[in-house]
């Protein structure tokens, strides 16, 4: 019976997971590399959880351990999913960041470039 509930809770677990990365995506907190990651990970939480074959290993937890190994198995995936969120966030940034010092530097060619040019015509008057 436990084992039969620890499917269906792993089962649970990827779809929700899988929703989690897809609206994270759409709202921009993760990047594309992270979001197939991610869901190439809750497709197989899913298949562990509804494969009959695949689905041996929830014989192996005690039925006493179940309510542990849920609550330190969704504690972990939540970390490690707020984690990847926040390493995305900051790679956005990072690229934001180094767009503006592209164009500031553009910028500082062309300031450059009309400075030499007002040198020239004063050196061209004196």
């Amino acid at each position: 019976m436990t084992s039969v509930f620890l499917c269906v809770v792993t089962v649970i677990e990827g779809i929700a997971l899988l929703i989690l990365d897809f609206l994270s995506f759409v709202y921009q907190k993760i990047t594309v590399g992270f979001m197939l990651c991610w869901g190439a990970f809750s497709i197989v939480f899913i298949l562990l959880g509804a494969v009959p074959g695949l689905s041996d290993w929830t014989r192996i937890v005690p039925g006493e351990a179940v309510p542990a190994f849920l609550l330190i198995s969704l504690s972990i995936l939540i970390c490690f999913f707020y984690l990847s969120c926040a390493v995305s966030q900051l790679l956005r940034k990072n690229q934001e960041l180094a767009m503006h010092v592209s164009l500031l530097n553009q910028e500082n060619e062309i300031l450059l470039q009309k400075l030499k040019e007002e040198e020239s015509v004063e050196e061209g008057k004196g």
